[in-house]
């Protein structure tokens, strides 16, 4: 990984040709306002890919987005492509395509929500969901040089998680992590 992003910046999307950003977090809804602000962006200049790994796309927030930004939602939301994957084979096979699409078809900005809940199902063996994993990091870190490409994930404690974790840190170009909330203030006491 190159670079971290300083946690108070705000989420932005390198240039295509820059790498990959991977969004982190210990849960989705700390990295969602980020990211459906990136996607209407996104989605106000042109066409947009989202691929929904983890079925936790919330059109609702992202069409409240787009409205801050253009009266004209419904327009601006045709724009928008989603795609939803259940396995990581499925996830697999998706990035493939989209990698090695044919120079004529024009790749578009895609944006990945919560990619490694796909490989985290027990039913398939670790070292195949990091060969899998793997496979998909090479492919996005294609699209990433036509594109850009913004991924996101969660630390999660399942049985083989962290190392998946760990595979695709190594693979990002840049990393952002949400501000951390603040904790609620201490009740005054009444009484010492």
């Amino acid at each position: 990984m190159n670079r971290t992003l300083a946690p108070a910046s705000p989420l932005t999307l390198p240039p295509a040709g820059h790498g990959l950003l991977l969004a982190l977090g210990p849960h989705l809804r700390q990295l969602h306002p980020a990211v459906l602000e990136q996607a209407a962006r996104l989605a106000l200049a042109g066409p947009l890919r989202i691929l929904d790994g983890g079925n936790c796309l919330d059109l609702y927030g992202l069409a409240r987005q787009l409205r801050r930004l253009d009266p004209q939602v419904k327009l601006l939301l045709a724009r928008i492509q989603v795609a939803r994957t259940f396995t990581c084979y499925q996830t697999a096979a998706l990035l493939a395509q989209l990698a090695r699409a044919p120079a004529a078809e024009s790749p578009l900005p895609t944006i990945i929500l919560d990619l490694l809940s796909t490989f985290l199902d027990e039913n398939v063996p670790l070292a195949e969901r990091q060969r899998l994993l793997a496979g998909c990091l090479e492919d996005l870190q294609r699209l990433a040089v036509t594109v850009p490409v913004l991924v996101t994930a969660r630390s999660v404690s399942q049985p083989g998680s962290e190392a998946l974790l760990n595979l695709l840190c190594r693979h990002v170009d840049h990393l952002w992590v949400p501000p951390q909330p603040l904790p609620p203030p201490a009740q005054l006491r009444l009484f010492p």
